[in-house]
């Protein structure tokens, strides 16, 4: 068994989940006395052969003296690396796969410790990471000292949310050599991208206060692409469904209504290739469900929901983490009564997977929302019964892909409207509740019913837009009164954040990107600016 635990790693030590993982996956081992120096350089040999554990390699290998050793090929690479060089494998392979390359001469100068910059474009390139803004590196204090050559490769990686800054977050520190510590980050980051390991929660957010950029338009439901890199807005009114990159400002693709009908709702796949929406449609008084693809505009079917409400507030839609399922939460009308209607559909075809039982347990409101887990086990529904105050039903997906319902988390700690919750990406459930004066963020188990934590975060009576970010620890507050916030539930910082107090908000599924719509769209008008949206990142941790 691989070693995992280091006694100079202690629990509290900032890279000690970076370094634990990459043991757990044997991409990394520590020295013979139990000690992993992770303030040490790292080699270019040595970060070669770290590659090649993460991301060329299917079997374990050993790390005997703080480095990978192997029975490796032959083959001929570098002037300076001859073929018994302990590493010349892992070079060859680093160099064909696009991560490595080489100086001047045919020179690899495998002794060398590799720069910061140089395993973060490494990475970028080998795993070709695309992507960013350059007008994002100027969040770091030392952005001049970042070689011309490696900007793109930095922005890129910055995008791919692998750049890890500690204990400085606004200075990435490019030509200093990178510590074993640094590069298991790094590597580690890049593993969570490619979804082969869990995020590692920040140990406290900031972010930038200066936006990517600002989209111009107004929207009252918005939504991100699961790597945040796609915004498709709903514009006020229901007009229109625009997709947005988030990192230029460009309109990649606008899709219109069309005569007598309104969108009510809409989501963009996590892959950020697909949309979907609700619409109302006045010559047949009928909710249809409707999906395109963003590159061509072409719809790929419609579907009828049923015969439309009196209205249809509070419409929600979102696509399943694996983009394989659609589920919509919206109101129709069953003999003369408004009739709440939670359903599965096939993003494929639209064929209806299927329709959850609302007898007696949902009450459908504008504040209404659900949530799937990362893994699509389970779905969270808030319910809002006649007395106003609020609970939430968990669903669980049985062995025939069919939700079957599970429970309802304990009423005492959910009572209070204005909720908002999200599942975390370690699969917990992070569930906000909000009195007149402050606000109690619970986490639950969904496995188990159990609550894990409870955190009492400062609130407004005012405050209009809650966000939670699936990271865990950052939220949005924002209102006429006490302004607009974002703040982090490790550290207890607030920011006091520079926009319009915000009507709506949305996260990233990653938790690195924000969207703000900057004032309400009922104060067009007045002598606030024009309504907005605007795109805001994390400073890298």
């Amino acid at each position: 068994m691989p070693r995992t635990s280091f006694r100079d790693v202690p629990a509290d030590y900032w890279a000690y989940e970076y370094i634990s993982g990459l043991a757990r996956f044997s991409v990394i081992s520590g020295f013979p006395d139990g000690t992993f120096k992770p303030n040490e350089p790292v080699t270019r040999a040595q970060f070669a052969a770290i590659l090649n554990q993460a991301f060329m390699s299917v079997q374990p290998f050993q790390v005997p003296n703080g480095r990978l050793n192997a029975t490796q090929p032959s083959t001929p690479t570098f002037a300076d690396v001859p073929n018994n060089h302990w590493a010349a494998g892992y070079i060859a392979k680093a160099r064909t796969a696009g991560f490595l390359s080489g100086y001047p001469g045919n020179q690899f100068k495998p002794n060398q410790p590799i720069s910061r910059v140089q395993a973060l474009i490494s990475i970028a390139n080998g795993l070709g990471y695309q992507g960013g803004s350059m007008a994002e590196l100027s969040a770091y204090k030392d952005a001049a000292a970042i070689p011309k050559y490696a900007r793109p490769g930095i922005t890129a990686a910055r995008a791919a949310n692998i750049v890890v800054n500690y204990p400085a977050l606004d200075q990435i520190r490019p030509n200093r050599p990178a510590t074993r510590a640094e590069v298991a980050a790094f590597v580690y980051q890049a593993l969570v991208k490619d979804g082969r390991a869990q995020p590692v929660a920040a140990a406290g957010a900031r972010w930038n206060k200066a936006p990517i950029t600002t989209l111009p338009t107004a929207a009252n439901v918005f939504s991100f692409s699961a790597d945040g890199q796609r915004l498709l807005t709903l514009t006020t009114g229901g007009a229109k469904l625009q997709v947005w990159n988030t990192q230029t400002g460009a309109l990649i693709k606008e899709i219109a209504a069309g005569a007598q009908t309104r969108f009510d709702g809409a989501a963009i796949s996590k892959d950020g290739t697909k949309v979907a929406a609700i619409a109302q449609t006045s010559p047949t008084n009928t909710v249809e469900l409707a999906a395109w693809v963003i590159e061509t505009g072409q719809p790929l079917w419609k579907k009828t929901i049923g015969p439309a409400s009196s209205t249809i507030d509070g419409s929600q839609i979102a696509f399943s983490n694996d983009n394989q399922r659609i589920i919509t939460f919206v109101k129709t009308n069953r003999d003369g009564t408004s009739v709440p209607q939670l359903a599965l559909w096939n993003t494929a075809n639209g064929e209806a997977v299927q329709s959850l039982d609302t007898s007696g347990r949902f009450a459908i409101s504008p504040n209404s929302q659900f949530a799937i887990s990362p893994n699509g086990q389970f779905l969270a529904i808030q319910i809002y019964p006649n007395d106003s105050s609020g609970r939430v039903d968990l669903w669980r997906l049985n062995q025939s892909g069919i939700f079957e319902y599970a429970r309802t988390l304990p009423p005492e700690d959910v009572l209070f409207w204005g909720m908002n919750m999200v599942f975390r990406n370690d699969g917990l459930l992070n569930v906000l509740t909000r009195s007149p004066y402050d606000g109690l963020l619970v986490t639950w188990n969904p496995q188990t019913g159990a609550r894990v934590t409870s955190t009492e975060l400062l609130a407004d009576r005012s405050d209009e837009a809650i966000g939670l970010s699936p990271d865990g620890d950052s939220y949005f507050f924002g209102g006429q009164v006490a302004g607009a916030r974002l703040g982090s539930v490790k550290t207890g910082e607030v920011q006091d954040w520079p926009s319009g107090y915000g009507y709506r908000v949305a996260f990233s599924d990653r938790g690195n990107y924000l969207a703000i719509l900057n004032i309400n769209p009922n104060e067009v008008g007045s002598t606030l600016p024009t309504p907005s949206i605007s795109i805001y990142s994390k400073i890298a941790h």
